[in-house]
């Protein structure tokens, strides 16, 4: 996926311990929020300033702020607004940053919006990004990858294997990859964590590459024997030759989200951009493309919140992925 799938480093122990941090400074106000109610005609907040949206965005591989830097300034043509870029260094980050109230706009996986809002994240998910010029359903796949010539040819023999996920808060590469080694008959319930906090498996040895690209290259060296990655960088890794896909599993699409702090007539104006934001839309408003955004980028869906129950249900049933509310 184009932004973020965030379907896309940080370890468990550390994605707690900074959300807990910044659940405290949630409960404050944010100190380079403005808020906006004592003019009572349009009561909200901003991220930063009155006027400037913040738009956060899932950093899955490299270049991704140069990625979504076309949606940045098609939303700023769009609604009027100055937009601006949070830099952040990971999952965990961006996460936080939605707690805390430090971003107006999000684009990210799926489990990063669920993993927010379950640690207090004020957002609507209001559009979902399609993964093909072909199709309109926003959804893609978790693909489960082996190098090419493995005898490996099912899940199943990813017991007693070292097996390569993106990180420990992605949607495809983690989450639904332990849902496929689990429907595999593997035991997925963690065992402990590792040095580095993430989690260990009694029927699998973990290793936790940090981005889908680098997830494929993992397995693609052989440093990995099994692996997870979104359907786009597995399917590219296959037409090379490098990896086969020996598995799948349907991702609901990641959203472009709003806070909904935001005053009502801001948020009606980011909402509207997102949801027109076709690729004919964005293209003939002008902005300039990147090389990124013009490989990746094929529009968005309108969705809400109903959309990711199918996340949340999956959050409960794999305690390992510590992303239940």
């Amino acid at each position: 996926m184009f932004l973020s799938r965030t379907k896309r480093l940080g370890a468990v122990a550390t994605f707690v311990a900074s959300l807990a941090a910044v659940a405290a400074l949630a409960g404050c106000s944010s100190s380079g929020s403005t808020s906006v109610s004592d003019q009572g005609a349009d009561k909200g907040t901003w991220a930063k300033a009155e006027g400037t949206i913040v738009f956060g965005a899932t950093p899955d591989q490299a270049g991704s702020d140069a990625n979504v830097k076309p949606i940045e300034d098609y939303i700023a043509k769009t609604t009027g607004y100055k937009v601006e870029y949070y830099p952040t260094a990971d999952y965990t980050a961006l996460i936080a940053a939605a707690v805390a109230g430090k971003v107006d706009v999000t684009t990210s996986g799926a489990l990063q919006y669920v993993m927010a809002i379950n640690k207090g994240a004020k957002l609507d998910p209001v559009a979902a990004q399609l993964n093909s010029p072909t199709v309109k359903d926003p959804g893609y796949y978790s693909e489960a990858i082996v190098p090419t010539g493995s005898t490996i040819t099912n899940l199943a023999d990813a017991k007693g294997k070292t097996v390569c996920f993106v990180d420990p808060n992605s949607t495809s590469g983690f989450l639904f990859g332990l849902y496929q080694l689990h429907k595999a008959g593997l035991d997925v319930n963690a065992t402990g964590k590792d040095a580095s906090g993430n989690p260990t498996f009694a029927d699998f040895k973990v290793h936790f590459a940090g981005a889908h690209d680098k997830s494929e290259q993992t397995v693609a060296s052989k440093q990995c024997d099994v692996g997870f990655a979104e359907d786009t960088i597995a399917e590219a890794g296959a037409q090379k030759g490098e990896v086969k896909v020996i598995g799948k599993e349907y991702v609901p699409g990641g959203p472009f989200s709003v806070s909904s702090t935001l005053p009502a007539e801001a948020k009606k104006k980011v909402t509207e951009a997102l949801q027109g934001a076709t690729l004919d839309a964005v293209k003939s408003s002008g902005v300039t493309l990147t090389p990124g955004f013009s490989k990746g980028y094929f529009g968005v869906k309108a969705e809400n919140a109903d959309y990711y129950k199918t996340i949340t249900d999956l959050c409960s049933q794999i305690p390992a992925a510590k992303c239940a509310k």
